[in-house]
């Protein structure tokens, strides 16, 4: 309302009618039944009528001119009369309201103390107030007689609760009643409410509610997707029986993975009659469950039956020989399945000679994983029959098997023969050297191998140049990758490597540490090779390579090079050197130079001395 507006609207709160507040900003209206109704504010625990009264404060008179000003965090409430009665009044805790304060000079008298009161009080919680000197000079005797005289009443009340020092402002915490957008959560409520709109959703808590189990409230997010990952989550057979019974009419789903849950020998037969009944699923993983050998029963069932599974994993379920009978026989059987896994079970030389025939009889199987079993020998042995007549088989794991020597060499000749496998993998089988030089032989006649895992395996450093060499002097090899991991290897290996990336630039080798010297019987009378020393030295004679360090050979090899083909006889090369008057070890390299002259070119290459802008020739002789 503007200044001056003298008007007074009913109360309804008992509140004084002399005092209008309901149209000045920053006072709260009567009618308002927020926290800043301050006709509402009582102490907490009292008894007493909410318009008790308390001396020392007013509620000041409109001027023609006003000035806002902060008051503390307590306000007062005038009790129902008449204007100018002294009333009692109520203090309100915890609100803060804003008075209007007459600036003009006009009614001075008794509110001047109430005005410096506050004044004092916005000073000591909000900034400073100046206190205009005229109104200290107006102010008379009376009024500091009335000052004393409510003083006196208020030490009187000295119990009073709201009784606290000017300077302390009360704080009142209002406690908000949370909403749904207060919890962080990830869930999406719009997510919940189309699962509770979903059948399959409804059906799924149904059976939970029958089966007195708590829903997997992932499960329930995800029912509809095509792939479902919950692994090692503690499931355990009765959450897999209501999952089993709500995927039994599910066609969306493709993928299921349930690894590590624990679900048993009863959990694997819930899913096996879920994979009996729905042939719209085509992978899944149940492994890591201690299926034992009566699941293995119920999967060799279900694989006999199922026509739509195109990859299974049932690895780690402790399955022994008495389970590798039931399974080869649903193997052999099988017409359907692309990829098994029976890896980190307990399979022995006894069950290997089931799995063979089964593996043999297969023409559907791509993947095969057998590794971390108890093949032994016999069992390597029995394996690589049923490989060597597979002609479907792309890639196949044995390793950590302990197939010795014997089991690895019999791996060697099934590879001499299967032409279609494109991974082998027989890693940590203490092959040796003689297994290495085997399958090295492998890869000058199979074309179709592209990845060899024999890492952790005793084939010695030599073994691993006999496969590099392989791979570099077959023109039609196709091998992308050369797994030695932990095998140790010397410096000519490493020449050998660059020479195959060199034509295949994609080559992917991994090996052990580098040695100094090879590591066998042969190597123990030939000197050692220090790389920073050899770097220093003119000639290094190699058993596959002759390292040159001086670059003024190349003006000399040029010479002796007449067709430019970057490659002269062994004749020439060793005038080359003697021309150059550098030292070597002239008996090593004549043998080198007699290997080289035993080939079907009998020239030594340069080319790898030249410079990348150089052109080389397109067919590097040996």
């Amino acid at each position: 309302k503007p200044p001056g507006d003298t008007s007074r609207p009913p109360t309804t709160n008992g509140l004084d009618q002399g005092a209008d507040t309901s149209g000045i900003d920053g006072v709260p209206s009567n009618n308002d039944s927020s926290l800043h109704d301050i006709s509402a504010v009582t102490e907490p625990g009292s008894t007493e009528s909410p318009h008790r009264s308390a001396r020392g404060t007013r509620i000041p008179k409109i001027s023609s001119r006003a000035s806002f000003v902060r008051t503390p965090g307590r306000v007062a409430s005038s009790q129902q009369g008449q204007e100018g009665d002294e009333g009692g009044l109520e203090l309100a805790e915890g609100v803060l309201i804003t008075e209007l304060q007459g600036s003009d000079g006009e009614d001075k008298g008794d509110e001047g103390d109430d005005e410096r009161d506050d004044t004092l009080l916005d000073a000591d919680v909000s900034d400073p107030v100046d206190v205009p000197q005229e109104e200290e000079a107006e102010k008379g005797g009376g009024e500091e007689d009335e000052e004393e005289t409510d003083q006196l009443e208020d030490a009187g009340d000295a119990e009073d609760p709201f009784q606290l020092p000017l300077n302390q402002v009360l704080v009142e915490t209002v406690e908000a009643k949370p909403t749904e957008e207060d919890y962080d959560t990830d869930l999406e409520a719009d997510d919940l409410d189309d699962e509770k709109e979903d059948p399959a959703v409804g059906n799924y808590v149904s059976l939970c509610e029958q089966l007195g189990l708590v829903p997997v409230e992932y499960f329930m997010r995800h029912i509809r997707k095509t792939n479902i990952r919950m692994r090692y989550r503690g499931l355990g057979s009765d959450a897999t029986r209501a999952i089993a019974l709500a995927l039994k009419e599910n066609i969306s789903l493709e993928r299921l993975d349930l690894t590590g849950n624990w679900i048993g020998a009863e959990g694997c037969w819930y899913m096996s009659r879920l994979l009996e009944e729905n042939d719209y699923i085509t992978e899944i993983s149940i492994a890591e469950n201690k299926l034992g050998s009566s699941g293995a029963m119920h999967v060799a069932k279900m694989m006999n039956i199922n026509g739509g599974l195109r990859k299974l994993d049932i690895g780690g379920n402790d399955f022994d020989d008495k389970c590798a009978e039931a399974l080869s026989s649903a193997i052999e059987n099988n017409k359907y399945l692309r990829e098994l896994n029976l890896s980190h079970n307990q399979f022995s030389e006894v069950g290997a000679e089931f799995l063979g025939p089964a593996i043999s009889a297969n023409e559907n199987l791509d993947v095969l994983d057998l590794s971390w079993n108890h093949l032994r020998q016999k069992g390597g042995i029995a394996v690589a029959k049923g490989i060597k007549e597979n002609v479907r088989l792309k890639s196949v794991n044995l390793s950590w098997n302990g197939l010795d020597a014997a089991g690895g060499l019999a791996i060697a000749d099934a590879l001499m023969v299967n032409q279609s496998l494109l991974e082998v993998d027989i890693s940590g089988n203490r092959l040796t050297q003689e297994v290495a030089q085997k399958m090295a032989k492998v890869l000058t006649t199979n074309d179709s191998i592209k990845v060899l895992k024999m890492g952790n395996n005793l084939i010695t450093s030599a073994g691993a140049i006999a496969l590099a060499s392989a791979i570099n002097n077959t023109d039609n090899c196709e091998m992308e990758e050369l797994d030695l991991t932990d095998v140790p290897v010397e410096y000519e290996f490493l020449r050998t490597v660059e020479d195959i990336r060199s034509n295949r630039p994609d080559f992917r080798v991994k090996h052990g540490p580098l040695m100094r010297a090879g590591n066998t019987l042969d190597d123990i009378s030939k000197p050692a090779i220090d790389l920073d020393r050899m770097k220093k030295e003119p000639v290094v004679i190699l058993k596959e390579h002759i390292v040159v360090n001086d670059l003024r050979l190349l003006d000399i090899l040029k010479r002796y090079d007449e067709d430019n083909s970057l490659s002269i006889s062994a004749e020439d090369f060793i005038s080359a050197l003697e021309e150059l008057a550098v030292p070597y070890d002239k008996k090593r390299l004549q043998e080198s130079v007699d290997k080289f002259a035993s080939t079907a070119t009998g020239k030594i290459y340069f080319g790898s001395f030249i410079s990348d802008d150089t052109k080389k020739p397109a067919k590097k002789p040996s």
